[in-house]
């Protein structure tokens, strides 16, 4: 893929890095983590990148739903043919989010850079469906400037279709792998992906607003996100330089992030706190580099556009 929301794919990666973990050193650290949280495991999430593109994935998910974790995948579902639905469900995965930005196939295969994206989405539907039910099929949205038009009818179509178990929406933020920049959103390279009428983005978040309201009466509905959060999206669209969460962060006690090389990080706006190829996690996670760090975060007021997203939470207020 090359994803307009991502710059990964501009980076050269080569897989045969001496400094990635070898399997067994994958292995080894998700048994760590299992002894570490043992009163109350952690779900595993396999992301990326892409990560069907690395074929020791599910082998992973197998050593990670062996030793009583519940598995995760987000993928972009090109590769997700039906060998690989029967492994993913042999694997024991748990749940998958798919990345889906629109039911128009232009617009979706536009905002992820490759001809055909769309209709490997519908397949991979089709193929876990019928390969590995016990899945958890999930679909993962990203509103732009690009495709807020096409949010509601995506929540409709995704309503209908009872493979489905839902659909979560995230704003826009500065696309991955490319250099910090506040204003970014005015950035010619990346401005059609900011949202500028700011009547369609009202419009569109209290739609989405009301259909998921309308979920707490009938049970039935799709949508993952709390109401709350669309106005907060609003807002965010409106005043994106303003936009900043009243208090603290809360990713210093509930995110353990490894990298490809194996770093560890709690947030990736700070150092790692270590590296599982040469450091058991409990040392890691309890040890003073953690501590420092969590000390950094919790006095972190950093304008963070994943606080709108991934660290978002409807008991806490917003300006």
């Amino acid at each position: 893929m090359q994803c307009k929301m991502c710059f990964k794919w501009h980076s050269p990666v080569d897989y045969r890095d001496p400094h990635e973990p070898t399997l067994g050193q994958w292995q080894e650290f998700i048994c760590q983590l299992a002894d570490m949280c043992r009163d109350s495991k952690p779900r595993i999430n396999f992301a990326g990148g892409e990560p069907l593109a690395r074929k020791e994935t599910i082998e992973l998910i197998a050593w990670a739903n062996k030793q009583g974790f519940d598995t995760l995948l987000a993928t972009n579902a090109y590769l997700l043919d039906e060998l690989m639905a029967q492994d993913l469900a042999k694997a024991g995965l748990k749940q998958i989010t798919i990345s889906l930005d629109s039911v128009n196939p232009l617009t979706h295969d536009f905002l992820r850079g490759k001809a055909g994206s769309f209709d490997k989405v519908l397949a991979a539907i089709e193929n876990l469906a019928e390969y590995a039910p016990k899945i958890v099929i999930d679909i993962t949205t990203t509103i732009s400037g690009y495709n807020i038009k096409d949010a509601v009818e995506l929540a409709l179509w995704a309503n209908k279709d009872k493979r489905i178990h839902g659909i979560g929406y995230q704003a826009i933020t500065q696309p991955f792998n490319t250099e910090f920049d506040l204003k970014w959103y005015e950035n010619q390279k990346y401005v059609f992906l900011w949202p500028k009428d700011q009547k369609i983005v009202s419009q569109v978040m209290q739609e989405l607003a009301k259909l998921k309201n309308s979920a707490d009466l009938r049970k039935d509905f799709v949508i993952e996100n709390p109401p709350k959060q669309f106005s907060v999206f609003a807002k965010y669209f409106a005043q994106p330089s303003d936009f900043i969460k009243q208090g603290y962060c809360h990713i210093d006690t509930n995110a353990l992030n490894i990298t490809p090389t194996g770093n560890v990080h709690i947030c990736f706006d700070k150092p790692a706190i270590g590296n599982i190829k040469k450091d058991n996690i409990t040392d890691i996670w309890f040890g003073q580099k953690a501590e420092e760090i969590r000390k950094q975060i919790k006095e972190c007021r950093k304008n963070c556009q994943s606080l709108v997203n991934c660290n978002f939470n409807d008991k806490e207020e917003y300006v």
